[in-house]
């Protein structure tokens, strides 16, 4: 049941309870454009999570496919890269030519390369889908 919709410049969050009202959830988007999904046990929990990215959003930070690469907009091109739910799972960085490499946390090596920063993010993505089947680049 939907129960209200959030609005932070371009980016929204619809939010829905379910049956019993315990559990929210959030789809966020970019306009029209579904970028992640977030949760929590009540209507005040969810608020605070879009609030929270969109803090990050406004930082320089991009969300796509439920990830948040911080560093994105504000020309940093490097960065933490995190789950919509908070969770750091690694960093991004950017050379002279903006050939971008990530680093999952716990990796000694680069997880994933990209020739854009935007490419890497989708290369994220698969690498979060699938975890160690994906490519690397």
């Amino acid at each position: 049941m939907h129960v209200a919709t959030e609005y932070h410049g371009e980016l929204s969050c619809e939010i829905a309870a379910n049956e019993t009202g315990d559990h929210h959830t959030g789809m966020l988007k970019y306009n029209i454009f579904e970028v992640g999904q977030i949760s929590g046990p009540n209507l005040g929990s969810v608020r605070a999570q879009f609030q929270a990215i969109c803090s990050l959003v406004d930082a320089g930070g991009m969300v796509r496919h439920g990830i948040i690469m911080l560093g994105y907009h504000n020309r940093a091109f490097c960065g933490d890269v995190l789950l919509v739910d908070g969770e750091i799972i690694g960093e991004w960085t950017s050379d002279d030519e903006e050939w971008c490499d990530f680093t999952a946390i716990d990796a000694n090596e680069v997880t994933c390369s990209a020739p854009s920063p935007w490419m890497l993010h989708d290369s994220i993505a698969d690498w979060v889908t699938h975890g160690d089947d994906a490519k690397v680049a």
